[in-house]
């Protein structure tokens, strides 16, 4: 029998601190994964460039916290069939059936503020910048959020 190589993600759960494992901290993650570039850009946006340079470590947040995500989801949502069981797949196509929902979501608002608002200037690079990392990292945050604490070790 060969073994695999273990995959970088299902390393990642090695180093996720065992505070994040619980759903309520999970789902704080995915908060400030979320909130923090978004409070770092607008803030940002409102300083002078030179200042706006203090800002620039911030950029690591956002990496430390997908990293604890996919860790304390145990690379469930990006790992292939081969190294999940029958539940997991399932609740893993769950997710990205969400996933796939929310992003919808998001592209027809964007859709419908367009068209309602012709004045609003929406380049698709704009778009794309938003929806390429959402399209990414979304199922991982789903999962994060929805599913229960493990259970306790004995």
């Amino acid at each position: 029998m060969i073994n695999k190589p273990e995959p970088l993600n299902f390393k990642l759960s090695r180093v996720t601190p065992k505070w994040a494992l619980k759903q309520r901290t999970r789902r704080w993650i995915v908060i400030l994964f979320f909130a923090v570039p978004f409070l770092a850009g607008v803030a940002a946006g409102y300083i002078n460039s030179l200042w706006s340079l203090l800002f620039a470590p911030f950029a690591i947040v956002p990496i430390v916290l997908l990293a604890w995500l996919i860790g304390a989801t145990k690379a469930r949502a990006d790992s292939p069939d081969e190294y999940l069981d029958e539940r997991e797949i399932a609740v893993r196509n769950v997710v990205y059936l969400e996933a796939f929902r929310v992003i919808g979501a998001v592209i027809a608002v964007g859709f419908i503020v367009t068209n309602l608002l012709p004045d609003f200037k929406l380049e698709a690079r704009t778009i794309l910048g938003v929806l390429f990392p959402l399209v990414l990292i979304l199922p991982t945050c789903i999962l994060a959020w929805t599913q229960p604490d493990p259970p306790e070790e004995a």
